[in-house]
């Protein structure tokens, strides 16, 4: 059994979404880190041989939270068994671009697995100017939610399928 560190950060719901549901999906000890809430507060990741970061995406750049954590523990970060992700709401290339621009490149090279996550755009919890910018950028048809369960689970099997005994 080993011990698993969710670390997020979500601006409106959806990184958080993900984050419960890879509680859910992972194997052994599993505990959660919203970073909006807790980014000064931080549980002792040296108990810890799973560290998970998950980020949404806005205006291209991962969430300020996420940032400042990788910064701040790059050097631990580097020793523990890493999955990265990010949530936006972009697909294919540009959806990579942005989960390889979200984290240091050291990271991603280190990391068991890294993805994106479908992004949904929750307009009742957008300010007016994000609603603004929204609909000015992208077309009706891309507003609609595209929430997809199967890469979760793709993630959270590939992370316990490389755990090593």
């Amino acid at each position: 059994m080993y011990n698993t560190l969710i670390v997020y950060a979500s601006r409106h719901g959806t990184t958080s979404e993900y984050a419960r549901k890879l509680l859910q999906l992972l194997s052994g000890n599993v505990d959660l880190c919203f970073l909006n809430e807790r980014a000064n507060s931080l549980p002792d990741m040296s108990v810890y041989t799973t560290i998970v970061i998950g980020g949404s995406i806005h205006y291209g750049k991962n969430s300020k939270s996420v940032i400042k954590f990788v910064n701040d523990n790059l050097e631990l970060l580097k020793t523990k068994r890493l999955g990265l992700f990010v949530t936006c709401h972009f697909e294919g290339e540009k959806a990579l671009k942005q989960l390889n621009d979200a984290y240091p490149k050291a990271l991603l090279d280190l990391a068991v697995v890294t993805d994106y996550f479908d992004g949904e755009l929750l307009f009742p919890k957008m300010n007016r100017w994000e609603k603004f910018i929204t609909k000015l950028v992208l077309s009706s048809d891309e507003i609609k939610p595209i929430i997809s369960r199967d890469k979760i689970e793709h993630f959270a099997d590939k992370l316990q399928s490389d755990y090593e005994i």
